[in-house]
């Protein structure tokens, strides 16, 4: 348990909870970050914290990507647009580690956030646009500039559910909006990797099929919780070897390791609104 503004946290890793001296992020051994959870039996005011921060950290390392990918003088202006957004993200996240939320406030910091995420949207789907259209040559995958509009959507929803005093988490849109980020995040993985890790390449393909299987399940037939949640610790164990051996120079790539590190923490934070929807509804 981790104690950040005044709320229990959980610090998680691969899977496993982690000890730590309250108030610090613990080293982890990849020098990966941590993923904050709220505790099981949180109230709204700390699940909201928790939202603010994981949402809030995903958005700024969105913009850390876009920056580091748009490398050149050609492509000064909107890498400078990228780390300003960085720069608003990374004071958020500050804000809220340091504020002390409850029943009172919540909502307010809520709205502030999914305010600082819509323009943030609108800057993505420009970049998309651009890219796909030849008038910006970056090495963003249009894929990615979509899949972080999708998620910046996909916070915003949360935000304000919660600011409207609604916690749930709804299990087909949860297996439906996470199984399509599982998919791309596969994708990505195999075009990042070196054509020469033939078998890494086709396994993270592999697991592209089975999660594009249970977004389109879901729409048609029942899915076990506990079906998703195993296919999901184990892209989340196929995940940590990538990192791990990237980091270590055994797996030849370019995938950068902190986006390697960033997907893991969104497969861990699938599997935690999985077990969330099968204990509350």
């Amino acid at each position: 348990m981790i104690k950040m503004g005044g709320m229990a946290l959980v610090g998680v890793w691969g899977g496993k909870e982690s000890s730590a001296i309250a108030g610090q992020q613990p080293e982890h051994p990849q020098g990966g970050k941590p993923l904050l959870l709220a505790a099981e039996n949180a109230d709204i005011a700390a699940i909201a914290y928790a939202e603010n921060l994981f949402w809030g950290d995903v958005m700024m390392e969105h913009a850390a990507f876009f920056a580091l990918l748009m490398p050149g003088a050609a492509l000064a202006t909107p890498r400078a647009q990228a780390e300003n957004y960085q720069r608003t993200f990374q004071a958020q996240v500050d804000r809220a580690r340091s504020a002390t939320l409850d029943h009172n406030n919540y909502a307010a910091f809520n709205r502030s956030t999914v305010e600082l995420i819509k323009p943030f949207i609108e800057y993505k789907r420009r970049m998309l646009e651009a890219q796909v259209s030849g008038k910006l040559r970056s090495l963003v995958f249009p894929l990615f500039f979509e899949h972080t509009i999708h998620e910046a959507q996909r916070a915003v929803e949360r935000l304000q559910k919660l600011a409207a005093g609604d916690p749930t988490i709804n299990y087909p849109e949860t297996v439906d909006f996470w199984s399509r980020g599982m998919s791309e995040h596969s994708e990505f993985i195999a075009h990042f990797l070196d054509p020469g890790e033939q078998d890494l390449v086709s396994q993270a393909l592999d697991s592209s099929a089975v999660f594009k299987g249970f977004s389109q399940g879901i729409k048609d037939r029942a899915l076990s919780p506990g079906e998703v949640v195993l296919a999901t610790e184990e892209f989340v164990d196929f995940e940590t070897t990538i990192e791990n051996g990237v980091i270590a120079g055994r797996i030849k790539s370019i995938l950068p390791p902190a986006l390697a590190d960033h997907m893991r923490r969104e497969t861990l934070k699938f599997i935690d609104e999985l077990k969330r929807t099968s204990l509350k509804t």
